[in-house]
């Protein structure tokens, strides 16, 4: 009789280093989804775990490949869920909710340390460019995956008939945006803000289906001045600076944005640009200034006017994303916002809530006079806000003959939802 072999120890090992590997990668994610991988060393990834930085060395080359690693973990866990959501038995709604609660459920789970944490995807464009072209190959599969599903629903009737593309962004971007938002306090009470999630996906805001008028004053621009530093003062000056900085930051992330760049860009000398801007980071910090005071100016413009609640909140969600592609654009991205220091992210959420606590006031209104859903205002305030962040994405990202067609159907599904038929 042949006697049994006991597994190897190279096996064990084997085991034992994927699980600590996986350890290393939800602790990374963990520190970069709260204070950006620009802010987070080695150092601290190995001290979360009782691991000095040389044994971490062991298991990631540098930090840009910890980075990476990170990223790759995250795709993997998008394309997961989607590929689980996807061999659900319902409706393609059914698998759309299946999939998107299925996330909710695992991040609040990773908040009760419960589950691993997995990484926003917000700082591709500062990874090396092999890297870089593996992660975007990675998310074009999850969008892939994700847009069967919708089209799986449209063909079912169980999801409106609207542009594919443009379902699979606006989701994508709820899904991205939820660790901006959730906190300890909504994981304990999750099956709540599932319900009231998929509310607003399914149902929209709305409490009557909307038609899109008055084109003209949806689009209306601030009245600013002009920013060119041909234009001579000093604000024009420094105002260029911070549009066009935001253009970089936004296209090459932080640790790929040069200042001699944006020096060149703007076609002033070094000396002059140094004059107005002491540091990349200070830089990056004034475009956020910038951002929450252009913010700050639309919403007041509208919460001056006599409308109702449903009204206030069309205006202020097309007035924010459209600002995006108007001369005032870019406004900095604020998934860029863990590459600030701590003081300076400090006084950014605080403006920011301000901002987004405007919004929340128009949805309030709208509960009020009856022209909206009955939704908590807080949750709905927080989803718009990764809508209006995720509105470039979906311009780069689809191909399009009129931008304002484009937007006009990305923010229907948030009015009217995707199960108004129309």
């Amino acid at each position: 009789m042949t006697a049994q072999i006991a597994p190897s120890s190279s096996i064990q090992k084997s085991r034992q280093r994927q699980l600590k590997f996986e350890l290393i990668l939800s602790k990374a994610a963990a520190l970069f989804n709260w204070q950006g991988s620009r802010a987070t060393t080695l150092s601290d990834v190995a001290g979360s775990i009782g691991l000095t930085k040389t044994c971490l060395y062991y298991y990631v080359d540098n930090k840009q490949d910890l980075v990476y690693q990170c990223y790759v973990a995250s795709c993997e866990n998008c394309l997961d869920k989607a590929f689980k959501a996807s061999l659900h038995s319902g409706s393609g709604r059914d698998k759309l909710a299946a999939m998107i609660t299925a996330h909710l459920c695992h991040y609040a789970a990773s908040l009760r340390n419960e589950a691993p944490h997995y990484a926003m995807l917000a700082e591709t464009s500062s990874l090396d460019p092999l890297y870089r072209q593996d992660i975007d190959q990675r998310i074009k599969r999850i969008f892939r995956s994700c847009k069967a599903i919708v089209e799986d629903g449209i063909s079912d009737g169980s999801i409106a008939c609207r542009d594919t593309s443009v379902i699979t962004m606006a989701i994508f971007s709820i899904v991205q945006w939820f660790p901006v938002w959730l906190h300890k306090n909504h994981a304990v009470n999750i099956d709540y803000v599932v319900e009231m999630v998929l509310d607003i996906i399914f149902n929209g805001l709305f409490s009557e289906p909307y038609q899109h008028i008055d084109r003209e004053n949806r689009f209306i621009r601030a009245s600013r001045r002009s920013c060119t530093p041909e234009q001579g003062d000093g604000f024009n000056k420094r105002e260029a600076f911070f549009r066009v900085g935001s253009s970089f930051f936004n296209q090459k992330g932080y640790r790929g944005t040069s200042l001699d760049e944006i020096a060149s860009a703007l076609a002033v000398t070094k000396g002059s640009f140094y004059y107005h801007i002491k540091s990349k980071e200070e830089l990056l910090y004034q475009c956020f200034v910038r951002t929450l005071d252009v913010e700050a100016e639309l919403l007041s413009a509208v919460q001056a006017e006599e409308l109702c609640g449903a009204k206030k909140l069309e205006q202020a969600l097309f007035r924010l994303v459209n600002v995006q592609i108007d001369a005032q654009g870019p406004l900095i991205r604020y998934r860029l916002l863990p590459s600030l220091k701590q003081q300076h992210r400090k006084q950014v959420l605080k403006a920011s809530k301000k901002n987004a606590n405007t919004l929340g006031d128009f949805i309030r209104l709208g509960l009020q006079d009856g022209t909206l859903c009955s939704v908590d205002s807080s949750i709905a305030q927080h989803i718009l806000g990764g809508v209006v962040e995720a509105a470039p994405d979906l311009l780069e990202a689809i191909s399009f003959i009129n931008e304002w067609d484009i937007l006009e159907e990305y923010l229907s599904i948030f009015i009217n939802g995707l199960s108004h038929k129309s």
